[in-house]
């Protein structure tokens, strides 16, 4: 069988909506190439990739933290105060850096919620 459809017709050859696509001899298939797989790399970080991972992102917590504890000190000492509170949590890499710079650290709970004061006054 040959395509039932005129040559003028918009349906000629469009074989993938024919019902005779079985049987026609004109029958043109479009070729689908499908993309090839790959599987995925690296699904789980080995432990020594995790590691340094965790490491990075500890690192950057601590960085960003230390940059906003920067602001408030800088506004504080501004203010001519020599201390800072406020709420919420202190990383504990990021209370390490304060007390190696000499800050006096202090952290606590009331009512559920965090709380942290961070001073410089050096006394005598």
């Amino acid at each position: 069988m040959t395509c039932k459809y005129p040559i003028t017709s918009r349906s000629y050859k469009f074989c993938i909506g024919c019902s005779d696509i079985d049987c026609c001899k004109d029958a043109v298939t479009p070729i689908i190439s499908m993309p090839k797989f790959q599987s995925p790399k690296n699904v789980i970080p080995s432990a020594s990739e995790a590691n340094k991972m965790t490491n990075n992102a500890i690192d950057n917590c601590t960085t960003q933290q230390l940059a906003e504890l920067s602001k408030l000190i800088r506004d504080a000492i501004a203010d001519g105060k020599f201390s800072i509170s406020e709420d919420g949590c202190l990383k504990l890499e990021t209370r390490k850096k304060l007390e190696e710079f000499g800050y006096k650290v202090e952290t606590g709970n009331q009512y559920n919620e965090s709380y942290y004061s961070i001073s410089w006054r050096e006394t005598k």
